[in-house]
């Protein structure tokens, strides 16, 4: 399961997929992954996939990771994106042993992150002193740990790394420790429970925490694959899982819905028979340019170690590419369903909000575009986390 050969969890994911959607409503109904749920994905390893085999995790290349989620995406996004964000894993190649022994003691153990650096960790005798609040913690209702991003201080001012910038790193701090505020009420990705999640003073000892600076620990080249890049691309795998739904959604309807106002039906209509066309095209290009802009990089990064500034920004913008084609391919289906896109009932219209909260993650923002264009340029990229 380390190769890039037969993916056992890709088969798994498509064995879950009844369980899924007979879970759907209370996954919406209730904004968070019934517990049940999780647990089955837990057990099956779902929450494991990029995670070192060092640590029990089954280190799959990230391909094979782009496929699981993809598959998940086509069932329900809200359950895609929790173990997307489960799966994160940020800087696991940097932190000691001593403390992902501890978290992932239990293989069945899920974790909830944030990048917003909006907490802090005042250094103190052997660890940090964290608190803060963290908002769009998706899935932290199911998390044992909390992997968050905080800025350093030390007496009081923030410590800068050797660059000038201002230090940050991740703190694990467990789920107990944590208070989650219920802020999420919204739209799309309604059953990700992505509340905010308050720290007060909890002690989180310096094993316990990493920067994406710190030297690695795992030294096997696999691991230098840059996170962003391993992460980012699976926002354009559950998109593109949910618009390859969102097409065969309108297939099936287009074969009996009749126009209203004409005998015809949905699927004798020439705008209908584009949308489906160029929403299929789009769908299928962006997932051949994803899965070699990610393929190509990895190959790179595990023959040497190296990942070339020019592949990681070509990884960047396949990914944002996915999720905006995604997209505009369910805008095509969502329109030429007409009406019956409006209604609860039809999965388009739960397509058409999902895909639409995705386009608002940061990790697709257009100023990642903006980064790629300078690199392409032949500039130095505007941010050091490419």
């Amino acid at each position: 399961m380390t190769g890039d050969g037969d993916n056992p969890l890709l088969q798994a994911a498509r064995a879950l997929r009844p369980v899924i959607l007979a879970a759907r409503e209370h996954v919406e109904s209730d904004r968070r992954l019934p517990q049940h749920l999780t647990d089955e994905l837990a057990r099956k390893g779902f929450f494991r996939l990029f995670l070192p085999q060092a640590y029990g995790g089954l280190d799959l290349a990230p391909l094979q990771g782009l496929e699981v989620l993809e598959e998940l995406g086509r069932a329900d996004a809200s359950v895609a994106w929790c173990v997307w964000n489960g799966n994160t894993h940020w800087v696991a190649a940097q932190l000691s042993p001593e403390a992902m022994c501890v978290i992932h003691d239990d293989p069945d153990v899920v974790t909830a992150n944030s990048t917003r650096a909006s907490g802090k960790a005042e250094a103190v005798p052997d660890g940090y002193r964290v608190s803060g609040r963290w908002s769009l913690v998706s899935g932290c209702e199911l998390g044992r740990w909390m992997v968050l991003l905080c800025g350093v201080q030390e007496n009081g001012t923030p410590r800068l790394l050797p660059s000038g910038a201002p230090e940050t790193r991740f703190a694990l701090v467990p789920s107990t420790a944590c208070e989650i505020i219920d802020t999420w009420t919204v739209g799309g990705l309604r059953g990700t429970g992505s509340h905010d999640v308050a720290v007060r003073d909890a002690v989180v000892p310096a094993a316990f925490t990493a920067g994406f600076f710190d030297p690695f620990v795992l030294p096997e080249s696999r691991y230098r694959y840059p996170p962003f890049c391993r992460v980012i691309p699976g926002l354009g795998a559950i998109t593109l899982g949910i618009a390859r739904t969102a097409i065969e959604s309108l297939t099936e309807l287009a074969a009996d819905k009749q126009l209203q106002r004409s005998m015809q039906i949905l699927r004798d209509n020439h705008g209908a028979q584009r949308r489906v066309a160029e929403a299929q095209a789009l769908v299928r290009a962006a997932r051949l340019y994803l899965f070699d802009a990610v393929g190509r990089l990895w190959s790179v990064v595990t023959k040497t170690g190296e990942a070339p500034i020019a592949l990681r920004a070509d990884a960047r913008m396949a990914a944002s590419h996915a999720v905006f084609s995604a997209a505009k391919a369910i805008d095509l289906m969502y329109s030429a369903a007409g009406a019956t896109a409006l209604y609860t009932s039809s999965p388009l219209e739960r397509a058409f909000r999902d895909v639409h909260a995705i386009t608002q993650h940061i990790g697709v923002h257009e100023r990642v575009m903006e980064t790629a264009g300078r690199v392409l340029f032949g500039l130095e990229p505007d941010t050091p986390l490419l």
